[in-house]
């Protein structure tokens, strides 16, 4: 579970820090608050951008960013048919169309797919890479060419990178966020990053029901320009945040030596196929995903594996909550989907995605650890050959 893994004392030293203050307050925007500045100025060092702002969850990160880019009412914004549910929410929360296409082999969005759904309408597309990257130089070539904003959702992929440059940096504007699952932990917690400070500027307005935060005023006679929600992080939870940002070097370097000796020690089994890379070099390595020709082996697979302790993750295990044909509770409320069959329309990801199997690389794990997954696994599979 990567960060969540090794919160201790490192954690607890920041928020004695906190707490070492006279008056302690734990509102961000408190006077002589400084945590959570502190965190975005180290994290915009960490991924090289000028500006980060820091929000109460990756699901509010995605929000502000799509609030920041003018995504509203009727315009259609374009992004994958797997992820989590997060992205899909936010945007039709603005009022806009979510326009999820069908993955290719890579596990995220198909080149040919995006532009196959570009209209007069099209206002943004928003990639979200799954631990590893999306065909980055291709999709940032097309929003080019259209005219449209490119976001990218990072929420599973802080530290990967695509030809040596850090996944979040390629679009107009990115977030990540911090919750268990993810590379950085501070309970729940999410931040967004861009180059471009009136992006910046409306993202954090939107964040904090629209202050502009101008400097020298008094927060009750601060002005606004936009609509904006309650999406602030508190300085218990950046104080947290300095502590786990300290950590990322040696988590992503960890879990990518346990996934490269658990595949290489898998990749003698005959009848599963990883996934394919566009950069396998630079993806992150909490996980590890492979597929069967068909889904009755990922799923017996799937219970095997459960059956001696270990768990897969996201897939099978959460299968619904991140393929966008089980969300018809969201498509059902929009004009855009009313003659489209949703199951159908999403047929190739979803063969793709019941196929697979994606199990958890965790951090502090020891080599007779990694053999034990190995083994089960292999056990597991034999029955299938």
């Amino acid at each position: 579970m990567a960060g969540a893994e090794l919160i201790g004392k490192e954690e607890l030293h920041q928020i004695k820090r906190l707490f070492e203050k006279s008056n302690v307050n734990l509102y961000r925007y408190g006077q002589n608050n400084f945590l959570a500045r502190e965190l975005e100025d180290k994290f915009s060092e960490y991924m090289g951008v000028k500006y980060s702002h820091l929000v109460s969850s990756g699901t509010a990160a995605i929000h502000s960013a799509l609030a920041a880019c003018g995504i509203g009412s009727g315009d259609e914004v374009i992004t994958t048919s797997y992820t989590f549910v997060a992205p899909i929410e936010a945007i039709a929360a603005l009022g806009a169309i979510p326009v999820p296409v069908n993955i290719d082999s890579t596990y995220h969005l198909d080149p040919i797919e995006v532009e196959k759904h570009i209209t007069n309408n099209t206002k943004a597309i928003v990639s979200i890479p799954m631990w590893a990257a999306p065909h980055m130089d291709k999709i940032k070539s097309i929003a080019k060419n259209n005219n449209l904003m490119l976001i990218e959702d990072s929420a599973q992929a802080l530290g990967a990178e695509y030809k040596g440059k850090k996944l979040g940096t390629f679009g107009d504007i990115a977030s990540f966020s911090f919750d268990a699952g993810k590379t950085l932990h501070t309970g729940e917690g999410g931040i967004i990053i861009t180059n471009d400070k009136d992006l910046y500027d409306k993202a954090a307005e939107f964040s904090d029901h629209g202050h502009m935060h101008l400097p020298g005023l008094p927060r009750g006679l601060d002005p606004r320009r936009m609509k904006g929600l309650n999406l602030r992080m508190s300085e218990l939870t950046a104080a947290v945040g300095l502590a786990q940002l300290d950590k990322i070097d040696f988590i992503l370097s960890e879990s990518k030596k346990n996934k490269t000796y658990i595949k290489k020690q898998l990749s003698t089994i005959q009848n599963i196929k990883f996934r394919d890379f566009t950069d396998e070099k630079g993806s992150q390595g909490d996980t590890l995903i492979f597929n069967f020709e068909n889904y009755k082996d990922a799923i017996g697979l799937s219970k095997y594996m459960e059956e001696q302790g270990l768990g897969t993750k996201i897939l099978p295990e959460a299968f619904d909550w991140h393929f966008a044909g089980s969300w018809s509770h969201i498509f059902n409320d929009i004009d855009y989907y009313k003659d489209i069959d949703i199951k159908a329309k999403w047929a190739a990801t979803e063969s793709l995605l019941r196929r697979s199997v994606c199990i958890n690389i965790p951090i502090n794990i020891s080599l007779e650890q990694c053999d034990k997954i190995i083994n089960i696994i292999k056990s597991g599979c034999k029955q299938y050959e």
